[in-house]
């Protein structure tokens, strides 16, 4: 008797976070950025201070007041900005959004306040303030740093909720196009997967028919499929193609055929040279010349013809298989033709065209058309 093996579960274990992680966390996130604009702020408050100033010209100046002006508006500028990166790790992890940044731009201020009255008096600056109200200098600050640091703090959330925002929008926008790109693969070799086998079982119970009536040429065109087959199954699996690959393809099993069929099947191929590098969906021309020789000139006794021509222009690629009989009549539901179908409109959608059509004289012709695209262009 045996006993049942424990079967074991792996999972991975959180990582602990690491000491002094936040403090990392919040030096990695100073950008030069932000110190172009603080020093842009301050610049910009030592202007306005400057143009305020000489407005009011029966106010006299301290000889320390530019010093001073100087000092405390950098206190704010920086205590703030490092304020704010810090509420910005904090938030990042998790911290409520308003009450973090508020708390961190009220402490910055205070702190500013503090340090400058401090600063100030070690280095004995005149403030140019009366002895009486020169205590309230350090809330005279605290307020007016506070006021408008809380107003620029909000503008800057708001951008950066915004920016958030839009980088989650464009992260997931992302992810939707790869789900879609992983299901639409999906589709098309589920599509080849039932167009293969088809086109193999045909072309095999043909040899085996042919056995029977002449087995020396059956011999031979086996030999011929099996060359076919060593150079056709490598790319059966594959995305994309070239016309030039699905022309070869396509002449090499005519030739298979025409062994199998004699003078009764004919076949002309008009491919312009510039054209063969064009990108072109694997397994798309051999199924309409497969259904071609099924549905129209193996039932029939008569000599048969058939006719593949290519054409690029206009950014397009349109390729032509026209047939001498009725295999391609605009009410034909044969399942490679619904199959082709479905393949072009998983990979272009209404880019592509794939139409029936029954010649004014004998014939019926099918039209593939997609658009061009070189092989040597990036599929990204």
């Amino acid at each position: 008797m045996t006993t049942p093996m424990p079967r074991f579960a792996a999972a991975e274990a959180p990582d602990e976070p690491e000491r002094g992680g936040f403090l990392r966390a919040v030096l990695g996130r100073v950008r030069p950025r932000l110190l172009l604009f603080a020093l842009g702020s301050l610049a910009a408050t030592q202007l306005l201070g400057r143009m305020q100033f000489f407005r009011q010209t029966r106010f006299v100046m301290p000889p320390d007041h530019w010093k001073t002006s100087l000092l405390v508006e950098s206190l704010v500028i920086a205590f703030v900005v490092m304020a704010v990166v810090i509420a910005d790790e904090a938030v990042s992890r998790g911290a409520r959004r308003w009450p973090t940044y508020l708390a961190a731009v009220f402490v910055a201020c205070a702190l500013a306040a503090w340090a400058q009255w401090e600063l100030v008096a070690a280095l004995g600056w005149d403030l140019g303030m009366p002895p009486a109200v020169r205590p309230t200098q350090p809330l005279l600050v605290f307020f007016g740093a506070f006021l408008y640091s809380t107003l620029a703090c909000c503008v800057y959330v708001n951008l950066e909720t915004s920016r958030s925002a839009a980088q989650r929008m464009h992260q997931a926008a992302l992810g939707r196009a790869q789900s879609r790109r992983r299901t639409l693969q999906s589709r098309l070799q589920a599509m080849q997967a039932r167009v293969e086998p088809q086109f193999l079982f045909n072309t095999l119970a043909q040899v085996r028919e042919l056995y029977d009536d002449d087995p020396a040429v059956a011999g031979r065109v086996l030999d011929d499929l099996i060359s076919y087959l060593r150079a056709a199954l490598p790319h059966l699996r594959e995305s994309s193609s070239t016309l030039g690959q699905e022309i070869d393809l396509a002449r090499a099993y005519l030739d298979i055929m025409r062994v199998r069929l004699g003078d009764r099947l004919r076949f002309e191929i008009d491919v312009p040279e510039a054209a063969r590098s064009a990108r072109m969906p694997p397994m798309m021309l051999l199924p309409l010349i497969d259904h071609a020789l099924v549905h129209g000139l193996q039932p029939s006794s008569d000599i048969g013809s058939l006719a593949i021509r290519t054409e690029a222009a206009a950014g397009r690629l349109r390729l032509t298989v026209t047939d001498s009989g009725v295999s391609f009549l605009p009410d034909s539901n044969g399942g490679q033709l619904e199959n082709i179908a479905q393949r072009l409109t998983a990979l272009y959608g209404d880019d592509a065209r794939f139409e029936l059509d029954r010649m004014r004289e004998r014939g019926t012709r099918a039209t593939l058309e997609i658009p061009y695209e070189h092989a040597d262009s990036s599929d990204r």
